[in-house]
């Protein structure tokens, strides 16, 4: 088992392997997943609901940067609010741009559980979630 200095590692890399972002960016932050890792988004979004396997993952992450003119970006790095031996959880500003709709920056917490130094589950949560589900509808 990690410890919990490790594991914030771990998604500080996480983070910074997003880079630029695009495609390119998802599929360097899908290196650090179990190959069968699930996830959960909270909210009533078209983007919201589970995963049960990263590229199941990687197919909502796409089209969340399809809908946003092909790219997410953060406003700040992730603020890791707790590392543990197995989890981690973290606070962080994704800023999202729609054509014809202004900007919006979601905070958003999200716990990773970490198993054999990897991602091994993710939940979600938006903190204004009712804005994010405005903004990406059903």
């Amino acid at each position: 088992m990690a410890t919990a200095t490790q594991n914030h590692q771990l998604l500080t890399d996480y983070y910074a392997a997003y880079g630029d972002g695009g495609p390119a960016g998802l599929e360097r932050m899908a290196n650090f997943y179990t190959k069968d890792k699930p996830s959960y988004t909270a909210g009533n979004s078209a983007l919201s609901g589970e995963t049960h396997s990263p590229e199941e993952s990687l197919q909502v992450m796409r089209r969340l940067q399809e809908l946003s003119g092909g790219n997410i970006t953060f406003a700040a790095p992730p603020t890791i609010l707790v590392a543990g031996d197995a989890v981690v959880a973290l606070l962080v500003h994704e800023k999202h741009a729609r054509t014809g709709k202004p900007e919006l920056v979601v905070p958003r917490l999200y716990v990773y559980e970490i198993t054999d130094d990897k991602i091994s589950r993710s939940f979600g949560w938006q903190l204004n979630s009712a804005a994010f589900d405005e903004y990406y509808p059903l």
